[in-house]
């Protein structure tokens, strides 16, 4: 290939970056959360419906792939390679991006191989699924075995799983201000976690803001020094937040969903005509409102909920 069809290639995958970019960056969604029990705990809470800024980029997965897109993009890198489970949210959503972009994909998925509708969504877009026992995928993170898997599927930039890095804590950043923006004087911020970059990017601009992380698998105590590890690489900021972890919001574990689970879901669904995927934001809606019942929160204390999209997941339950 001539230097003259590598920069008009690169060239136009700035320009199709471009035209993604201006589609999923618009004003954020906030809608007001009415419930009995805030008027009892005297709580104004909200909720940041970040599941509406793109049909199939939705929620956390766009600020945490915009610079790493940006990045493989400038890099001139025709192909990327990223990690999830067989419903993963993220590979759904790079799948889609990197088909917008004009970009190869690989989706290196944890387990035996499965069809399911995320799985037909990602190859539909043109992504590459390649199946690895659950010993190997948690070697995920060693370099000489990523330098194996590039010999066997080729070459590609890699995303770590989640997408979860120090582009993804600035882009996660610039989500954080634009909800300072539009929630002044908030006090707490919620999310659902699984691998910690949402969180770090959210405290890593969070001033004056406490925001409580719920990991939705059992054991989630090891995303404290994930988020610790992303912040510490990132550029520093005097606006970071205060920050914690809820241990009690897994419900059985990363994807267990059980019929006690699915049941208040719906509930919740119903009482505040909202959507929620089972794996993440359900858990997380669950969780607050066990912790506004015991009165774990201050009286006039503004809350809001960020809710992460991934509602490709509810499909998982059908």
């Amino acid at each position: 290939m001539t230097s003259t069809t590598l920069l008009s290639t690169s060239n136009h995958s700035l320009n199709a970056y471009r035209r993604l970019y201006d589609q999923t960056d618009p004003c954020l969604p906030i809608e007001e959360l009415r419930h009995p029990l805030f008027d009892e705990k005297q709580l104004r809470v909200s909720v940041v419906r970040v599941d509406q800024i793109h049909p199939q980029i939705s929620g956390n997965k766009w600020f945490k792939l915009k610079y790493n897109l940006k990045a493989v993009v400038e890099q001139g890198a025709k192909r990327v390679i990223s990690f999830g489970g067989a419903y993963s949210n993220h590979l759904h959503a790079l799948a889609y991006a990197c088909h917008r972009l004009g970009l190869a994909s690989t989706g290196v998925v944890r387990g035996e191989p499965v069809d399911n509708p995320m799985l037909t969504d990602a190859k539909a877009w043109g992504m590459q699924i390649h199946f690895v026992d659950r010993a190997s995928y948690r070697l995920r993170s060693v370099p000489e075995w990523i330098s194996e898997l590039q010999e066997t599927l080729g070459a590609g930039a890699v995303l770590p799983e989640g997408g979860s890095n120090a582009l993804a804590v600035k882009g996660v950043g610039e989500l954080m201000r634009q909800i300072n923006r539009q929630e002044p004087a908030l006090d707490y911020l919620l999310c659902a976690c699984g691998t910690g970059g949402t969180l770090a990017g959210l405290v890593s601009h969070a001033s004056g803001v406490i925001v409580q992380g719920v990991p939705v698998l059992k054991k989630g105590a090891f995303i404290r020094d994930e988020v610790q590890s992303l912040l510490d690489e990132s550029p520093s900021s005097e606006e970071g937040g205060d920050w914690q972890l809820d241990l009690e919001g897994h419900y059985g574990g990363y994807g267990k969903i059980k019929p006690d689970h699915v049941l208040a879901m719906r509930a919740l669904e119903d009482q505040f005509s909202l959507p929620l995927d089972p794996v993440y934001t359900a858990k997380l809606f669950r969780r607050f409102m066990e912790k506004v019942q015991t009165g774990e929160y201050p009286l006039g204390s503004k809350i809001a909920l960020l809710h992460t999209g991934g509602l490709q997941g509810s499909r998982s339950i059908a």
